[in-house]
């Protein structure tokens, strides 16, 4: 497969972040030709208006601008552009004569107005000020300005300026956002803050991969303190900080057991949504009792319990009691080192649920459970019909996670609009009846070659220009891979190693192919899942090719991905 990922024109995978920023491995960035006339003022300054009512004047290789009266220096020239472009702005600028600062400002046709480019000097000698922008929808011209600031404190002014460039940047860097902090499972299988509009690569599993999750509120107040008041005790106690949690901290609580009833502790959460699926979570390891049950009940003493083995790592059987709250599915998943998320997705009919810990035995015979002991650690329910990523609580109100969002890559010189293929391996979070997509368009759902996970449960579709290829019966939360080829009469989805489905009767192809995004096309049904890679083609691979990016270079890899071990 390394050697077809060499005919790719874009290669993303978990392997380098920045602030903002997803850094695809290919292409490693350049610039595009460039944009600006007579910017380094060997000729003439005909190409060069005055920005307000001063004098520009060539001097010696460069441009002085100086403001008359009350009319302030500004140079400016007005250069063509693209929308949704990423350009580069540099310029070497100083101030000549008045006690003022200088800088560059951009402004566009669309009414944005006016944004000051890299930093403001007041130095008399050249200072380089650059900066990366990206176009506003709708931008078809930038007017580039030299300006001084203060005017208002001395009209007599001057400035000098050379050396001005913009060029389009080149590169398939994902612009990415998350207006929050999240958690991740980091390479050492510990779980890890990560910090705002910082992508993040998940371990979990043990093979990196980017992780996007929807947004999501942990609606538990201290998701680690059990021993504060919003955890209510009953023939139970709770001793903190007892044993190093899954974050590799010495704070995870021990609960135990102090009579024959049931024992728990308990928080009353309320801003749930009445009629939804909702989940339920707890970090969980064994002490001196071979299980716990994780216990939900409303208002009007309805409720349900699920019961864990903490001892094999098996979930048992569950119950219901009352119709106010019904248990839809449930899991344990395997954090190492005795550690389990236990996990409850459940029906609720209120705005208000109980959520209990309880070191019962799975029998309910609550005597024998004198004494009995858990860890625990990060609480956590969400409206959901699944679990995500763990959002730290601790301030003693609810605390959300917002969205992942990443897309802007690429451009049309890296996408073909005549013929290509789009390859992605991934997983999807969840079978929740959502329309999950990757997509290379136009910025729009008319010109697009779209994966899409689909609505429907392990139904994986491959949109092309209207048409629609699809296959059925795949468990998508397993990592695949995946390939959408795109040419006149020549349409095919292969997906791991199998051409699945093809189209070879219609001629139409798309156009204006420009950008790489992880949503539909038009930053609608955004991909919640995990990624390990994502590339393009300008080029319709032949099927000796396409079956081999997406087949499993071996027994072993296919083994570890589905979950099995191979001898």
């Amino acid at each position: 497969m390394s050697n077809l990922l060499q005919k790719a024109s874009i290669i993303t995978t978990p392997t380098a972040y920045d602030t903002g920023k997803i850094l695809s491995v290919k292409p490693v960035q350049y610039y595009g030709p460039e944009l600006v006339t007579n910017g380094d003022f060997q000729n003439n300054v005909d190409s060069w208006s005055n920005g307000n009512s001063g004098v520009n004047t060539w001097v010696n290789g460069h441009l002085v601008c100086t403001g008359t009266g009350s009319d302030y220096a500004a140079a400016k020239q007005i250069i063509q552009a693209v929308a949704n472009k990423k350009y580069l702005i540099t310029a070497q600028i100083a101030r000549v004569s008045g006690s003022f600062q200088v800088g560059i400002e951009i402004n566009d046709n669309n009414g944005s107005g006016w944004e000051i480019i890299g930093s403001k000097t007041t130095s008399s000698e050249f200072v380089t000020v650059s900066e990366i922008i990206t176009t506003n929808t709708g931008t078809t011209q930038l007017d580039l300005r030299a300006t001084i600031f203060n005017i208002s404190v001395d009209n007599t002014n001057s400035l000098k300026l050379d050396n001005v460039s913009v060029k389009e940047v080149i590169n398939a860097d994902f612009d990415f956002t998350r207006n929050s902090s999240a958690t991740r499972v980091g390479s050492n299988g510990l779980i890890q803050d990560v910090a705002s509009n910082l992508p993040r690569i998940d371990y979990t599993g043990g093979v990196g991969s980017w992780k996007f999750e929807p947004q999501r509120t942990n609606l538990v107040t201290y998701s680690e303190d059990f021993s504060q008041s919003y955890w209510s005790k009953t023939r139970a106690t709770i001793t903190s900080n007892q044993i190093i949690s899954p974050d590799g901290t010495l704070n995870a609580d021990l609960l135990t057991a102090t009579d024959t009833s049931e024992n728990y502790c308990q928080q009353n959460v309320s801003s749930t949504v009445s009629g939804s699926k909702q989940t339920a979570s707890f970090f969980v390891k064994k002490g001196t009792s071979d299980f716990c049950h994780i216990l939900l009940w409303d208002v009007s003493n309805d409720g349900a319990r699920q019961w864990f083995d903490l001892t094999n790592g098996f979930k048992g059987s569950s119950t219901s009691f009352g119709s106010g709250i019904s248990v839809d599915s449930s899991q344990m998943i395997n954090y190492g080192n005795g550690w389990y998320k236990c996990i409850v997705v459940f029906n609720n009919s209120n705005t208000t649920v109980r959520i209990r810990i309880s070191a019962s035995n799975y029998d309910g015979n609550t005597t024998s459970s004198v004494g009995k002991t858990i860890y625990i650690y990060g609480a956590q329910l969400e409206v959901g019909s699944y679990p995500t990523s763990y959002i730290v609580s601790n301030s003693g109100s609810a605390t959300t996670r917002l969205a992942d969002v990443a897309n802007n890559a690429g451009s049309s010189d890296l996408i073909s609009s005549t013929e290509g293929v789009l390859y992605a391996e991934i997983s999807a979070l969840a079978d929740d009846g959502t329309s999950r997509r990757i997509s290379i368009s136009d910025g729009s759902t008319s010109n697009r070659v779209s994966i899409e996970i689909d609505e429907t449960a392990d139904i994986l579709k491959l949109f092309i220009d209207g048409n629609v290829l699809q296959v059925g019966n795949i468990e998508l939360t397993n990592f695949t891979k995946i390939c959408g080829k795109y040419k006149a009469n020549d349409y095919a989805l292969w997906v791991n190693g199998f051409k699945l489905d093809t189209l070879t009767t219609s001629s139409n192809v798309p156009s204006g192919l420009d950008r790489l995004n992880f949503d539909g096309g038009n930053l609608s049904n955004d991909f919640y899942g995990n990624t390990k890679c994502v590339a393009v083609f300008k080029e319709a691979l032949t099927d000796l090719e396409l079956e081999c990016l997406v087949s499993w270079m071996s027994f072993s890899d296919l083994g570890i991905n589905f979950g099995y071990t191979v001898e």
